[in-house]
């Protein structure tokens, strides 16, 4: 039979008119959009390079002035034999006076460096209205356990803070240039400079802006600089890619961090809407200055000329269609017969066939792929089953999976019912079959009773295997070592090896001798603890001020310790809890979480997890569970 399709009526009008317009029409549009938004995009990037390149020196020129000051103060002091303190403070006054840009300078001496008398001694002079104010840091606290202390004590060289909320001096959110004070090699103390963040956020509004929005990370990728300024110093760029599940976002981080420029593309995560990142380095203090940009933006008046010339298309093809419908209306009347012949097949009969199939038109190929589709559809629903028998199989995988998982955690509780000295109690819920979170708790010897809680990046399979090994590697560390930061410091070295996958866990480890009540512990990246006195609010721990493990191979970790006094309780979690979302998107917050610890007095661990999860599920009620929820909460009750 000769299978040749005769040339009808309707495929005449479709050849000589429809397809050559639509096509013709189709290809200007599409070679013209393109041509646009190359060169929009083109044009667009370079004027945002340039823009934050020009931004990012501005900034650079103020934190050298800044980073100068104290380097100066140096100097001047190794300078001047048997300064007094009226002089410190005079020279601070100058330096004050001098930039409008810093809040607060002061020189804190190593103990008895400056006066063998007096232990530790610290002149602060920070501005105020109309006048400077002077202060001595060493009357509030002891000033040289603070990370701008510390920190560039043990370094031996400047080092820019994170930031946070001075209590002591500036009394605002802050960030500190520390200089250390090193004369002929010996080390006497630290000259420092106050950047205020409200007068950073003051300094940024009048900047020239983008017309999206701008943004500064510090060395670390925490947000210096925000619009939404509840995100700053409470978030990182690593931390929202992971929130947010952008992991282009983590590699774009580690090039601000080591300190490249670059204009980056990448997707809004509630809106999917291409945005355009673009960053350079601010030099001075190894911070970053970034913007966003809406693609969409970019492409405004593009798409307002591709869309008036789509409308045109539009109405033409309409007019077009409708030409060709009415010369087509005649052929229409065999296809019916077909339509019917759908129908048995949409009402579940596999055995119908087109029959006596005529002619050589487009009816007759119709026919024959009709037939054709009936006899597939037949071998694809019996390859779905078999499909769907795999797909049970791997699900059964997934849970003997999850319950090896759940016996790589303590799961017998109470556990150590013969101890008198505390009460504790646990609990994992993954948000997949198998989770990235998780506990552990055991005595390393008699007295001292290690905890841990640690939330690995990602979700699923990957993570719970990363959970295992990093679970083996900190129990293995601290049956050999008994120093928080140094198990951190070994662990954090054996996953940064091939860790190709670019994964990282946060952890919280701590020693807590039973006897003493001594709590010793490191964090590495986690959500602080927070600790709840007999009779008293409940408050995060200080932060020891570690990364994630498996981030940075020669990263730092320290450790802090507290005394918990009879009745006090310790309450750990995962970001599960406070970021579990409702199905608007809102967060569960740290405020709810601390209204639940505000009302724990005289409950046991099990009843304070109880009710934290029933507060949980009661606010994300109808939304589906995004990340795993770990808590451990522990009750000292002494000896």
């Amino acid at each position: 039979m000769n299978n040749k399709i005769k040339r009808p009526i309707l495929w005449k009008l479709i050849l000589i008119i429809g397809i050559p317009l639509f096509v013709v029409y189709s290809a200007v549009l599409i070679i013209n959009y393109n041509l646009s938004k190359d060169a929009a995009l083109k044009q667009e990037k370079a004027y945002m390079v340039e823009f934050i390149a020009r931004n990012a020196a501005q900034l650079n020129g103020q934190f050298t002035q800044i980073t100068d000051l104290p380097r100066g103060m140096s100097n001047i002091i190794q300078s001047i034999n048997d300064i007094n303190k009226e002089e410190i403070y005079s020279l601070l006054e100058q330096n004050l006076a001098g930039n409008s840009f810093i809040y607060g300078m002061a020189v804190a001496f190593e103990p008895y460096a400056f006066n063998k008398s007096k232990k530790l001694f610290a002149p602060y002079v920070r501005k105020g209205s109309d006048q400077f104010t002077h202060l001595d840091l060493a009357d509030n606290s002891d000033y040289t356990n603070s990370d701008w202390y510390s920190i560039p004590k043990l370094l031996k060289k400047p080092y820019w803070t994170e930031p946070y909320f001075d209590k002591d001096g500036g009394n605002i959110l802050m960030c500190t240039y520390s200089f250390p004070l090193i004369w002929d090699e010996k080390f006497y103390g630290i000259a420092t400079a106050d950047v205020s963040l409200v007068e950073l956020h003051s300094y940024m509004q009048k900047m020239q802006k983008l017309t999206g929005y701008s943004f500064i990370i510090s060395q670390y990728g925490t947000y210096v600089y925000h619009p939404q300024e509840n995100t700053i110093m409470k978030e990182t760029i690593f931390s929202k890619a992971e929130k947010y599940n952008i992991p282009e976002m983590r590699e774009y981080g580690r090039k601000m961090l080591r300190g490249l420029s670059g204009v980056e593309p990448f997707s809004d995560p509630i809106t999917q809407a291409k945005q355009w990142l673009v960053f350079a380095p601010i030099s001075s203090c190894s911070w970053t200055f970034c913007g966003v940009v809406p693609e969409s933006e970019i492409l405004k008046d593009v798409n307002a000329s591709i869309l008036k010339q789509i409308t045109l298309m539009f109405f033409g093809l309409i007019v077009i269609l409708l030409i060709i419908i009415w010369s087509a209306y005649q052929i229409t009347n065999p296809i019916r017969r077909l339509a019917k012949m759908a129908e048995k097949l949409a009402d579940g009969d596999l055995d119908v066939q087109m029959q006596n199939i005529k002619g050589r038109d487009e009816i007759h190929e119709l026919s024959v792929s009709f037939n054709k589709m009936v006899a597939d559809l037949k071998h694809y629903i019996s390859d779905l089953t078999n499909a769907t028998k795999a797909r049970e199989a791997v699900e059964s995988e997934l849970r003997i999976a999850r319950h090896i998982q759940e016996s790589l955690i303590p799961r017998i509780f109470p556990p150590f019912p013969n101890r008198s000295e505390f009460k504790l109690w646990a609990k994992n819920i993954p948000a997949k079959e198998v989770a990235g979170d998780f506990y552990d708790f055991y005595f390393v010897d008699e007295e001292n009773l290690a905890i841990i809680i640690a939330d690995v990046s990602g979700k699923g399979v990957s993570a719970s295997l990363f959970m295992a090994v990093t679970k083996t590697l900190i129990k293995a560390k601290s049956n050999v070592l008994n120093e928080p930061e140094k198990i951190m410091q070994r662990v954090n070295e054996d996953l940064c090896y091939e860790n190709d996958a670019v994964m990282f866990v946060t952890t919280f480890f701590a020693l807590l001798n039973v006897k003493t009540g001594l709590l010793t512990y490191s964090n590495a990246g986690h959500n602080l603890p927070y600790l709840i006195k007999k009779d008293g609010l409940p408050e995060q721990i200080e932060n020891t001020g570690g990364m994630a493990l498996g981030v940075f191979e020669d990263a730092v970790f320290a450790a802090k310790e507290i005394t918990l006094q009879e009745g006090d309780t310790i309450f750990l979690y995962t970001d599960g809890i406070n970021e579990a979302m409702d199905v608007d998107y809102n967060e569960f917050s740290y405020k709810r979480m601390e209204d639940i610890l505000k009302n724990i007095q005289g409950k046991m661990p099990k009843k304070i997890i109880e009710d934290t999860l029933e507060e949980v599920e009661t606010f994300t009620l109808g939304a589906e569970q995004s990340d795993d929820i770990t808590l451990l909460v522990l009750k000292y009750f002494g000896i």
